[in-house]
């Protein structure tokens, strides 16, 4: 069992000595990809990961001075390529998902698709409106506001904007998630 703590095999790593440098591979390369899979990576991706990740541990190590375990050195390069990765897939989605959740989830006026109870009963309910009072502290205060101005108070998307200081586009967001939250507060609140 190799001692990856030595001072004697991280010298021999820094100097990228064959045999450390495939002990350290042999011992982290399947731990590197059950970590792309673990953070919901496809197994191809996963594999793709943990060969940059060595790739990059390779080019990098003859600078490792050993401040921290060889472990934390090679994940924190895992990470790193794991972020890498997540940016440069995110400029080659064509499309924003919470448009299509949007359109999904509620009609052109803004109201939800379906109708769990009659509005005017909800309305009277005065155990509903306390508990939907609570839901509404519990958004964060920019969501709140944006949800208070444009569906509770029906202010115009440029008012509110200008408001707060938001795009359309982030006021869509803020709603949509302000929407989701207080459903499901309320829908788990009022069983």
């Amino acid at each position: 069992m190799t001692n990856f703590s030595s001072k004697e095999f991280i010298a021999k790593v820094v100097a990228l000595d064959k045999e450390a440098i495939s002990i350290l591979v042999d011992s982290y390369t399947s731990h590197l990809f059950k970590a792309g899979l673990g953070v919901g990576l496809s197994e191809e991706m996963a594999y793709d990961l943990a060969a940059n990740t060595w790739t990059t541990f390779l080019e990098v190590v003859p600078r490792f001075e050993g401040r921290s375990h060889i472990r934390t050195f090679i994940f924190g390069i895992f990470y790193n390529k794991l972020s890498e990765l997540r940016r440069a897939n995110l400029k080659f989605q064509k499309t924003d998902p919470i448009e299509e959740i949007m359109e999904s989830r509620f009609q052109d006026d803004g109201h939800w698709n379906t109708q769990f109870m009659d509005p005017i009963l909800l309305v009277q309910n005065s155990e509903v409106l306390s508990i939907i009072e609570q839901c509404m502290e519990h958004l964060p205060l920019l969501q709140r506001s944006a949800f208070m101005m444009k569906v509770v108070d029906g202010e115009d998307t440029d008012v509110v904007c200008e408001a707060l200081g938001i795009t359309d586009v982030n006021l869509r967001q803020l709603v949509f998630r302000a929407k989701s939250k207080m459903r499901n507060c309320v829908e788990k609140n009022f069983r």
